[in-house]
């Protein structure tokens, strides 16, 4: 990968006796955080409202002001975006997008971020939110894991690569340039920056979580929020993560304060859940799911 930061990484929070860190293939390697005991229960929580999407849902975007959110779907054959407004629970406009299309992220000034997975390359196709129609596309260094959007309305974080090597490539979505390229671990599923986009979350499927400074590459924390981590996205006020973790066909989300570091409440998800978003005011958590049989988004209520 070109451009990636090949400074040794020194965690602010742990001593010399702590953890030992490094670039292997500019990639982040690190060993598993000691483990923190939760005493977090699982909630009984139900969704308050199931939405029908296409079968084989791929994941969703936040939902905006006027409670619209995207839902990528398909298979490898073919791939489409489509509408759904929440407010009537129906699918509106929909569009076709590549094969390759792997993740999905809306900034809040309605720009799209569609991540492109190849082979051996990748891509983020940024569309007009209203209607999907393409602007412009920005080549990466490898296939594309995930797509989440800053505060900014502007910047779009897609981490990429591949089992070897993966970076979170930082894109003006304005100007289709590359203004960083922040080092991963070589395993990560998913990023999200932080509010103020000082900082990025990233997260590994043993459950660790790596809080990574922009565009230094800096760790300055490492804990585990449980195995099996997919997806991840924050709240609001950045106060908390919400990760969609498991395996075998079990899902859930653990709430986690940053503060602490810890898992405080563990919530239901859909079996096959694949991505997770927040409502803009944090009260709402909904969590896209799907196969080859069906595909919806489940809406629960946080507070």
């Amino acid at each position: 990968m070109h451009n990636l930061f090949t400074r040794r990484f020194a965690p602010k929070w742990i001593g010399a006796a702590g953890l030992s860190l490094g670039l292997a293939g500019c990639g982040l390697t690190v060993s598993s955080p000691p483990h923190h005991r939760s005493t977090a229960k699982l909630s009984a929580a139900r969704p308050m409202n199931i939405y029908a999407t296409p079968k084989a849902s791929l994941g969703l975007t936040p939902p905006m002001a006027d409670g619209e959110l995207w839902v990528l779907a398909g298979t490898a054959s073919s791939k489409g975006i489509y509408l759904l407004n929440l407010p009537h629970g129906k699918i509106g406009t929909s569009r076709s997008v590549s094969n390759t299309a792997s993740s999905i992220g809306e900034a809040n000034t309605g720009v799209l971020g569609l991540g492109l997975a190849g082979t051996n390359s990748g891509a983020v196709e940024f569309l007009n939110g209203g209607t999907g129609a393409p602007i412009r596309t920005v080549a990466v260094s490898g296939p594309v894991q995930s797509v989440a959007a800053g505060d900014n309305g502007t910047t779009f974080y897609a981490l990429n690569g591949n089992t070897k090597a993966r970076a979170v490539a930082v894109i003006d979505s304005r100007t289709g340039k590359i203004t960083a390229n922040v080092p991963a671990p070589k395993d990560a599923v998913a990023a999200v920056p932080s509010p103020g986009q000082h900082n990025l979350y990233v997260l590994e499927p043993n459950g660790n979580v790596d809080e990574i400074a922009i565009p230094s590459g800096q760790l300055e924390a490492l804990f585990s929020v449980g195995h099996s981590g997919y997806a991840l996205t924050i709240s609001p006020g950045g106060h908390t993560l919400y990760v969609l973790k498991g395996q075998a066909g079990t899902r859930n989300v653990a709430e986690v304060s940053i503060g602490t570091q810890r898992v405080v409440k563990v919530l239901p998800a859909p079996a096959d859940g694949n991505g997770i978003s927040l409502s803009p005011d944090g009260n709402l958590l909904y969590a896209s799911a799907g196969t080859a049989n069906f595909g919806n988004v489940q809406a629960y209520r946080l507070r």
